[in-house]
């Protein structure tokens, strides 16, 4: 394990991330293939890889937005213009054309606005009143969704007109403009939707202050929807795409029962790390999650080692592009090598190779603080009860101290999340958040290899009471 790991997490992979001068994200994943093979693994799918198709996205340099009242003058030009999605192009629209309709809640999307530019605030009127105005997508992603079924010409979100707007602004700016990756999907004619500072429906309505004083009287209940007069917004916006490959790996031990076979349990752990940072320095993320990688192979050099194999097959699965976005493990699930419904469980692995030291005490108010060396986090769901009485019972053979506690958010927390929501019993094992955790300092030097190798024993253990169950029922919908 020390020598797979140090390899993973040298400097000459440049943190294993997409993009890098050396591609070591490929680099990682042609090792990775080169050890299961000579494990004994069988490829699940053609050479072991499974093609992870992406879209890089990249903002454009020269969008603005412009408003000109009906003289021909100028009333505000600004650059301050951020694309939240992927479309590009130009827009010129005017007067009736442009409608506001407040925070968009319930009562004034059900307003026609197709083939206008839609302009709406951010956040919510209580929110608004409170003076707590931050931008979260949780709130504005159904705005989006119900506007967009209306066919406008563009959605405009303005940030709302106090002193966090611009802070705002910095953080969007900074988050959304810059080189963005997605799972390339079916194109879609969906309008642009753009953010914009506060000073744009200002000019939209006629004077500094106005959009204040029309958003206070939306939150008391007064009228929510306005369409602009005298006024002509100009537009260009967009972003460059181009076409990114990504590999999962996927081995398989195929199962010894005729029948039972043909349902599987998977490993997993992703592979991809952080790259290298503006300073040149290489987050080498030997515990995120080189760690649980080389702790897969071990687990898979078991498996192939039996005599007598499990009665299920059991699937190695090596993801992709866990850090930005999860995109190796949402790609399999969207395209299954093994079909999902015959999946009885997920076992994922995230960073299990650390103990605690006393500077890890910067993550005392986390629930998930590295444990020490008999400690480890198990989550697990509820789609099949048993799998943690599985779990808990065979650490205690092992003398390791399961801690089931960590709050039900920690399931979208990794990879096992596109498990989960697709009814499939999942473990993530997991020793736990520490000093280094996402910086430079994560490096091979402070894993505790012994801690590993109790993980991974704990892997095979569980993983081989579940494969030779003679029945296991559950119901998929009870996630």
């Amino acid at each position: 394990m020390k020598r797979h790991l140090t390899f993973l997490s040298s400097d000459s992979l440049q943190g294993r991330k997409l993009g890098t001068e050396v591609p070591g994200l490929d680099i990682a994943a042609d090792y990775i293939r080169a050890n299961a093979k000579s494990n004994g693994l069988n490829p699940g799918v053609e050479n072991y890889f499974q093609k992870v198709s992406l879209v890089s996205v990249k903002p454009n340099e020269n969008n603005f937005i412009e408003v000109i009242d009906n003289r021909g003058t100028v009333r505000l030009w600004s650059e301050k213009l951020i694309s939240y999605g992927k479309s590009s192009g130009e827009i010129e629209m005017q007067n009736e054309g442009i409608i506001l309709l407040g925070f968009a809640t319930e009562d004034s999307i059900t307003t026609d606005v197709e083939g206008k530019v839609v302009v709406v605030s951010q956040s919510t009127p209580e929110l608004f009143l409170e003076k707590e105005t931050g931008w979260s997508s949780r709130l504005e992603r159904p705005k989006i969704e119900k506007i967009t079924k209306k066919n406008p010409k563009a959605i405009i979100f303005v940030l709302n007109p106090n002193i966090k707007a611009r802070n705002s602004f910095s953080m969007l700016d900074r988050w959304l403009n810059r080189e963005r990756y997605s799972l390339k999907s079916p194109a879609k004619n969906n309008p642009p939707v753009l953010i914009v500072m506060p000073e744009v429906a200002d000019a939209l309505l006629g004077g500094d202050g106005k959009y204040n004083k029309y958003l206070t009287g939306v939150a008391k209940g007064k009228k929510k929807i306005v369409s602009v007069k005298k006024r002509k917004v100009n537009l260009k916006f967009g972003s460059n795409s181009e076409p990114v490959e990504a590999k999962n790996i996927i081995g398989v031990v195929e199962g010894s029962d005729p029948v039972l076979k043909n349902e599987y349990v998977i490993f997993m752990a992703h592979y991809d790390h952080l790259g290298v940072g503006k300073d040149g320095d290489v987050y080498n993320g030997a515990d995120d999650n080189g760690s649980g990688t080389v702790t897969l192979l071990e687990v898979a050099e078991a498996f192939t080692s039996l005599e007598q194999k499990p009665k299920r097959s059991i699937v190695f699965l090596w993801v992709t592009c866990e850090e930005i976005g999860m995109f190796g493990s949402n790609y399999y699930t969207d395209n299954p090598v093994f079909p999902l419904e015959k999946t009885v469980a997920c076992i994922n692995i995230d960073m299990d190779g650390r103990v605690y030291e006393p500077r890890d005490s910067v993550w005392n108010k986390s629930p998930k603080k590295v444990k020490d060396f008999d400690g480890l986090f198990t989550l697990c769901n509820n789609v099949w009860p048993e799998i943690e009485e599985i779990s808990n019972s065979n650490c205690e053979k092992l003398g390791l101290i399961p801690d089931c506690s960590l709050p039900s958010k920690f399931l979208r927390s990794s990879d096992h999340y596109h498990f989960h929501k697709n009814g499939i019993p999942i473990i993530n094992y997991a020793t736990g958040y520490h000093a280094d955790y996402h910086k430079v300092g994560d490096e091979v030097s402070k894993i505790s290899f012994e801690k590993m190798k109790r993980v991974a024993d704990l892997c095979f253990l569980v993983g081989y009471e579940i494969a030779n169950r003679d029945e296991i029922e559950f119901d998929r919908e009870e996630n």
